[in-house]
């Protein structure tokens, strides 16, 4: 049982990334499609993503291409057993066709067409100075980002920085009822304090220093 328990990581990927062997339809030939932004959230097993290395990504890409799908960039907690990924595809059913195709796992996937950035680039860049990178997802009241202007991010950003926490950008739903924000911070405690102080929504913190980039 214990020697089970220890393969199962390596099954998992040896599943979870076999090429091109599923019967799942690609893109009709020269159809051009609209392209979406996805935030895909995956829940792993312990070790499964240990074999992610070049190959793997290559045929995770081969099999995204077929469907029309790009991984553009994941954001993974330590163990990367939590990741936040975001793609770019047609339809959310491309995107979930992908996954099928590459044996990944699919949490959510919540489409996130609209940028919000913090609207100063100098700040921004002092964020590899910090210790912790988190991804904070909140919930808002419909309507409650539309007066977010650049004197509303200078507001937050000077509350911001008395915590020590950086906002380095967000991932929005259609109407900003919905953000994936990824901020720079000393602690989770810290940027729990600097969204109460900004009087901004924290559904879920997970602290993401793991970048893992499709090549």
């Amino acid at each position: 049982m214990k020697t089970f328990i220890a393969l199962l990581p390596v099954l998992f990927l040896t599943q979870a990334f076999a090429a091109g062997s599923s019967s799942l339809p690609g893109p009709a030939p020269g159809a051009a499609e609209p392209v979406h932004r996805y935030l895909i959230e995956r829940t792993f097993p312990a070790g499964a993503l240990a074999g992610l290395d070049a190959a793997t990504k290559q045929k995770v890409n081969a099999n995204n291409a077929s469907v029309g799908v790009r991984w553009v960039q994941s954001y993974a907690n330590a163990d990367k057993t939590k990741t936040f990924c975001v793609y770019e595809g047609p339809s959310e059913a491309s995107v979930r066709k992908a996954a099928t195709l590459n044996a990944l796992p699919v949490d959510s996937v919540t489409e996130v067409p609209v940028d919000l950035d913090p609207g100063h680039p100098a700040h921004q860049a002092a964020s590899a100075k910090k210790n912790h990178r988190y991804l904070i997802e909140r919930t808002f009241a419909p309507g409650a980002l539309d007066g977010l202007d650049a004197a509303g991010k200078a507001k937050v950003n000077a509350t911001n920085a008395k915590y020590g926490v950086n906002w380095v950008t967000s991932y929005a739903n259609a109407d900003k009822t919905k953000t994936f924000c990824v901020y720079d911070g000393r602690s989770e405690a810290a940027v729990r304090k600097a969204a109460s102080a900004n009087g901004i929504p924290v559904d879920k913190v997970t602290d993401v220093p793991v970048t893992l980039l499709p090549n």
